[in-house]
């Protein structure tokens, strides 16, 4: 016997099942950048994917007890001689909304 769209074929008592919590998704981490004096972040794996540079700056370890370049917003990838509007149209280019 089938059942039409409109039909329920559950029991009215019971019950609705564990609510699940969204998260949000991250794609192979945050990269930090500083240009001018605004700190950008974005997400790195269209960095890494594109640029061979930063694929390999991603994989090095770091270095003593120094946080990595670029893995919070306290230590970013500082940018210079690039304008800020410069990199903020980059980031739209790259990351289409």
């Amino acid at each position: 016997m089938s059942t039409s769209l409109n039909e329920s074929t559950s029991d009215a008592t019971a019950s609705p099942g564990p609510i699940l919590s969204l998260k949000p998704m991250r794609c192979g981490g945050t990269i930090f950048f500083k240009v001018e004096e605004i700190v950008f972040e974005a997400p790195r794996y269209r960095f890494a994917e594109h640029s061979e540079i930063f694929e390999t700056m991603f994989h090095l370890p770091a270095g003593g007890d120094e946080t990595a370049e670029g893995r919070d917003e306290g230590h970013p990838i500082v940018l210079e001689s690039y304008k800020a509007a410069d990199f903020n149209a980059l980031l739209k280019v790259i990351y289409p909304t």
